[in-house]
């Protein structure tokens, strides 16, 4: 029997929404780290009532629990509320946040954190991961090859620490934007429309091909491969290494290493710059029209305060997808080069069997090979990788240790309470709201619409990004579990998407509004209910789906 134990005090949920099962040695390492280090800072910064969060892998599948600031470690059931009460304002600990929380609320700590990713991080990183990437690893000596890899590493540890910081930050105007918006009874999924074309990040790949599919149509141009676009024209040539030097190395089918990058899906490329036809300023005009008609449903005595919300809203709603590719997905690409180069290596060397092993040793590990091939064994890598690929038909459960709730808000002490129901009333956006389980046989799904045009397409019924790029043709209707940032490129060239779990506030809302793409979200039963190739409309306004034919 398969032991579920949990990995410490505390409850921890499942989270299915970032890795498979046969994830990666490093990549378990690297989030075992870097998520506690990165979210104990932000929620520091913010006055939090939180230490951190943890996050732990059981039998390959990531758990995380939230760490309380007081007893972290303790096995022993919340006390009652009233204990809680005197416990928040005589601990030392919660009075130094207490005083921290009306700090960062009346000095809009998001912001600062904002100016810092602007002025000093964002450059540092793209400049780092451009001269990491440019590495010609298979040129490198192993001792060199070592000392690369391991450089590496580091910066992909420094940047998934930062990558969770900045999330306290991207979170909470947002959070303040819905909490003043639901005093004024205003609709939360029209408020969220306020925030379409605030996020130029989400869509700078769609821009950067469609510049190039420009390019091709001037100089009359129908390329069948990446070198005919190389040869079309030497602006066509450029405007093409551009985007991969830009996007190229991030890994882009998943988050892991073992997720292949666009430098290695050239057909993929080549159909997002065929199908690269979106009207990419209609983002921002249907934000401001949002901005508008939610502004005009306001007191006038209100509307200033709704205009300072949305434009702080606005500011914070593009890091969020800004973050992930430069602090995860381009640091692991770079690192998924120089793992795979070692394996060869190794492989050749007869130090590993085949070459998916590499996935099961260390980064430390992968360094001492290289360095003196000593440890560990082959057959010891082997061992791991068998275990790990077993990973992959087991149940996990939802939770494991004591289930728990979280305590009162209002019983928290100084402007704790108003941060935190900021806090929550975002988070519940990342989730579907709750509905009935699909029978599988109904004509018409419902679930929460994002885009004001119907649509109607093949349906491609997919697990996860890499077999979205495998099997989707430019106008598909992508239908999966959930999408997240690295499907940003095959949603791009579809027509429209449809989700069965995610809210106003999750990754397929967010490209959908900034790419004006038609999506349904949180649609229950949406896999078992739209066959694979299967004809559906979708219908935004109605939050519907139609199978067709």
């Amino acid at each position: 029997m398969t032991d579920w134990t949990a990995p410490g005090p505390g409850t921890w949920e499942l989270d299915t929404a970032h890795f498979e099962a046969t994830v990666s040695r490093p990549m378990r390492d690297l989030m075992s780290e870097a998520m506690g280090a990165g979210l104990s800072v932000g929620f520091e910064l913010a006055g939090a009532p939180l230490s951190s969060v943890q996050a732990r892998f059981v039998n390959g599948r990531m758990y995380t629990r939230l760490v309380p600031l007081v007893g972290g470690n303790s096995t022993r059931p919340t006390p009652p509320d009233k204990v809680l009460w005197l416990v928040t304002r005589l601990h030392p600990r919660f009075r130094r946040r207490a005083k921290q929380s009306a700090r960062a609320i009346d000095g809009k700590f998001w912001m600062s954190e904002f100016a810092r990713w602007e002025r000093e991080w964002k450059p540092e990183l793209q400049a780092t991961n451009r001269r990491l990437g440019e590495v010609p690893v298979a040129d490198l000596s192993d001792a060199d090859l070592a000392k690369h890899l391991d450089a590496v590493w580091k910066h992909a540890a420094w940047a998934a620490a930062l990558h969770f910081r900045l999330h306290t930050s991207d979170l909470a105007p947002i959070g303040r934007l819905l909490v003043a918006a639901e005093d004024w009874g205003l609709d939360a999924k029209e408020v969220m429309a306020t925030l379409a074309g605030a996020s130029p990040a989400t869509s700078a790949p769609a821009r950067a091909l469609a510049a190039v599919r420009a390019e091709l149509a001037r100089v009359e141009s129908l390329p069948q491969t990446l070198d005919d676009v190389r040869s079309a024209s030497p602006e066509a040539a450029a405007l093409l290494s551009a985007y991969l030097a830009e996007f190229g190395n991030r890994v882009t089918t998943g988050y892991d290493l073992r997720n292949r990058t666009l430098r290695e899906l050239p057909d993929v490329v080549l159909a997002s710059i065929n199908a690269s036809d979106v009207d990419l300023d209609a983002a921002e005009l249907a934000g401001d029209r949002a901005f508008s008609a939610m502004s005009s449903q306001l007191a006038e005595a209100d509307r200033a305060e709704f205009t300072s919300l949305v434009e702080e809203a606005r500011t914070l709603y593009g890091l969020r997808d800004e973050n992930g590719p430069l602090t995860a997905e381009w640091p692991a690409g770079i690192a998924r080069y120089a793992v795979l180069e070692a394996g060869r290596r190794l492989r050749a060397s007869g130090s590993i069997d085949d070459l998916e092993h590499i996935f099961d040793a260390s980064i430390p590990e992968i360094v001492g090979l290289l360095r003196d091939g000593k440890y560990p064994l082959a057959a010891e890598l082997k061992t791991r990788c068998d275990e790990r690929m077993g990973w992959e038909a087991l149940d996990a459960p939802d939770r494991l240790g004591p289930p728990s709730a979280p305590p009162p808000v209002d019983i928290l002490p100084g402007r704790m309470p108003e941060l935190m129901r900021a806090v929550l009333m975002v988070t519940s956006l990342f989730d579907p709201p709750a509905g009935e389980e699909s029978d599988g046989a109904a004509a018409t799904l419902s679930g929460v619409g994002v885009g004001t045009e119907p649509v109607r397409g093949i349906a491609r019924v997919v697990g996860n990004a890499d077999e979205a790029f495998e099997r989707a043709e430019p106008g598909d209707i992508i239908v999966t579990r959930l999408t997240v940032p690295t499907f940003n490129s095959v949603l791009a060239m579809a027509g429209g998407v449809v989700t069965e779990g995610g809210g106003l506030l999750s990754h397929t809302a967010v490209i959908a509004r900034e790419l004006g793409l038609p999506a349904i979200i949180g649609v229950v039963g949406a896999l078992t209910g739209i066959p694979d190739g299967a004809e559906i409309e979708l219908d935004p306004v109605q939050g519907t789906v139609t199978l067709v034919r």
